[in-house]
């Protein structure tokens, strides 16, 4: 198995184990390759036990993939004196040494069969308590004889990693490169003020040039402390020094950054494009790279973004370099109008402030978390989702906010400032973002108010329903093919992520609420309608990521680079294991063979490159993991041998089976564990951290 932690699936996915097997079901051709990635690395694992036990001349019976529990196998054949096969059950692998067995239960038949003065051996344990052992069994060799056989594998694996890791960077891996296009709300990045366009440049002092270093670094770094992040904004020439404390509410630590983006639509796109993008003349396709707006040459997606910011309102001319195209082609003109905002016709409740960021207006005029807003300007907070736009409309204006702190009305004076970047990831519990002001509030689905003529004043909704759920009907499904519903309450405040997902739907698609009030329960299909005068920044528009491609230029080169890069591998498998222990981070972070599965293919889709470093990344893992000190594990044969070589004598074979019970209840324990993660049965019953 292996140490994981999973990104989020978004607002409206299903269920892990259901999203497992639908992927793998949509994706055979990955999933293949995955599981032959997977048992690749099991094979060498292995191929390393059987290949230094048969140097030392001892007996492998059989060499497996798989386990063949009650002699269920998928197939099998006996060359010389072994039978190799695949097992049934695919969790691993195993190699039969004649006198060795890690199933505590059988141990002791094992050593009397190996007992015998004689290549001919007893079909059953012999009487004698103490005949000697065959020349060839395991228990027969060495103590370093036997440590190297126990170990090889583990340096199999580690001499793999390095390996596939040199061979990827010989052949090239395309990564995302290290940068922002936007940031979650209240996350630990947008509270220290990071925003669209900044580029990681180091963590801790090392340098960053992608993205999944970004990533690595978070989870290896101090999490009580904070991680140091070195920062460049687009049109400053000095870097930013600030300190991210990750977020562990969702398990694993995250600081909230989204990958950079290009300029370039992606290619192919999955359908037509949502929003106003959808409706540009003429139409926008699949890897058509925007190239200006209204005159204006950009440089990069930040740009882009920022004129959108400040133009929201009104239709702009894209210059648009056309796919497939001469690259001094003249570009041509592309016409996109404004995107409204939809609705639902109806306002929730702002709950008290969750976060508020490090040198906004906010912080200036002392705003904290836990106020709760009672006014603005001198009128009603109104609907938490507008709040933002109606602050932007008084930009360098002061502004009276009356909030609620300590049971106690407090006044603050704060000034709106311009904003030109993205606060926004549609992902659950997501709390709302006013970026004018620098704070972001959860919204609890408690209805403050219905507007008139509004979906929801047509379906009869009123001031103080509650909504306790919500799910997205596209245009033209069946009731039956529709996905699942997404809960909604004050600890789970999916509220904005309904919101962001919705500013997306094809017209005539369905948002049906679960509505809760005195009277009882009932569900409404609310069809979202445009607001007049409110527009959104994006328009729809979906870029590619900036990638970039690491290659070793000589042989030297990609060694060096499969070298560090299998040892920051192993590293961060202990690193992860020390934080789990301490409870830094959540043990739902574990992935079983499922989520092993959907990740190996998600590399594979990415290409040949990125799968074998996610494999140099799994070979390191199952080097750590067999060799941690655990009976039935390589690590804890490693123990026994070590204190059999200090003390001269094996340790005692009552004990040792004990022991082996233990560590086969771990193991079996932790399994039991990684396969509830995947078919989310963990996720159902048992909170997160």
């Amino acid at each position: 198995m292996t140490m994981t932690w999973n990104a989020s699936a978004g607002l409206l996915g299903a269920w892990p184990g259901q999203r497992g097997i639908e992927w793998i079901a949509g994706h055979p051709v990955e999933t293949l390759q995955s599981v032959l990635g997977l048992g690749f690395v099991i094979f060498v694992h292995e191929l390393g036990h059987f290949l230094v036990a048969k140097a030392c001349g001892v007996k492998c019976e059989k060499f497996y993939l798989g386990f063949d529990v009650g002699g269920l196998k998928l197939c099998s054949f006996k060359w010389g004196e072994t039978e190799y096969g695949i097992g049934a059950l695919p969790l691993g692998g195993y190699v039969k040494m004649l006198g060795q067995d890690d199933n505590p239960g059988a141990a002791t038949a094992e050593a009397h069969r190996a007992r015998a003065a004689s290549g001919d051996l007893p079909a059953e344990p012999t009487s004698d308590p103490h005949p000697a052992w065959d020349p060839r069994s395991y228990p027969a060799q060495s103590v370093p004889e036997r440590m190297a056989i126990i170990s090889a594998g583990v340096i199999m694996n580690v001499i793999f990693a390095i390996l596939m890791a040199s061979l990827a960077f010989g052949l090239g891996v395309r990564e995302v490169a290290s940068g922002t296009s936007a940031v979650r709300p209240g996350g630990a990045a947008w509270r220290a003020g990071l925003r669209t366009g900044d580029e990681i440049v180091a963590i801790g002092g090392k340098p960053v040039t992608v993205f999944k270093e970004l990533q690595k670094k978070v989870t290896l770094g101090d999490l009580s402390q904070g991680v140091a992040f070195t920062v460049r904004r687009p049109g400053e020439a000095d870097v930013r020094e600030v300190t991210l404390r990750p977020d562990t509410d969702g398990g694993a630590p995250m600081v909230g950054l989204s990958g950079p983006l290009s300029l370039k639509l992606l290619d192919p796109l999955p359908g037509e494009l949502p929003g106003s993008a959808g409706k540009a003349t003429p139409p926008l396709a699949g890897g058509d790279r925007v190239v200006a707006v209204d005159g204006t040459v950009l440089k990069s997606h930040a740009d882009l973004v920022a004129y959108l910011s400040r133009h929201r309102d009104r239709a702009v001319t894209l210059a648009v370099a056309r796919k497939g195209k001469p690259v001094d082609e003249q570009p041509r003109d592309v016409e996109l109008p404004p995107q409204p905002r939809m609705s639902l016709g109806m306002a929730m409740t702002a709950a008290a402030i969750q976060a508020v960021q490090d040198g906004s207006p906010a912080a200036e005029a002392g705003l904290e978390k836990g106020d709760r807003l009672v006014s603005v300007d001198g009128a009603p907070v109104g609907d938490p989702v507008t709040l933002d736009d109606r602050l932007r409309a008084r930009v360098g204006t002061a502004v009276s906010v009356v909030v609620e702190r300590a049971g106690v009305d407090q006044t603050f004076t704060v000034t709106p400032r311009e904003v030109t970047w993205i606060d926004a990831s549609p992902i659950r519990s997501t709390p709302l973002a006013v970026s004018s002001i620098g704070i972001a509030l959860p919204v609890i689905p408690m209805v403050t108010e219905v507007f008139p003529d509004g979906p929801a004043g047509r379906e009869g909704i009123v001031a103080g329903d509650q909504v306790s759920r919500v799910r997205i009907i596209e245009p033209g499904e069946a009731d039956g093919g529709v996905g699942p519903w997404v809960t909604l309450s004050e600890a789970e405040p999916n509220w904005p992520g309904v919101i962001a997902v919705m500013q997306q739907l094809a017209a005539g698609a369905i948002v049906e609420v679960t509505i809760e009030n005195a009277a009882g329960r009932r569900d409404v299909a609310l069809e979202p309608a445009l607001v007049p005068g409110e527009f959104l920044v994006d328009r729809g528009l979906i870029f590619e990521q900036v990638f970039k491609m690491e290659r070793a230029n000589t042989v030297g080169a990609a060694l060096s680079r499969g070298f560090s890069t299998a040892l920051e591998d192993l590293s961060m498998v202990y690193r992860f294991l020390q934080k789990l222990w301490s409870r830094q981070i959540s043990a739902r972070l574990l992935g079983g063979p499922m989520a092993i599965l959907q990740q190996a293919g998600g590399a594979a889709e990415e290409g040949f490159s990125t799968l074998l470093l996610f494999l140099t990344m799994l070979s390191a893992n199952l080097a750590v993991v067999n060799f941690l000190p655990i009976p039935v594990l390589d690590g804890g044969h490693m123990v026994f041998l070590i204190y059999e070589w200090v003390t001269g004598r094996p340790p005692s074979e009552r004990v040792v089976i004990a022991l082996s019970y233990l560590g086969l209840a771990l193991i079996l324990t932790l399994m039991f564990w990684v396969f509830g993660l995947d078919l989310g049965l963990v996720s159902r019953f048992v909170p997160a951290k």
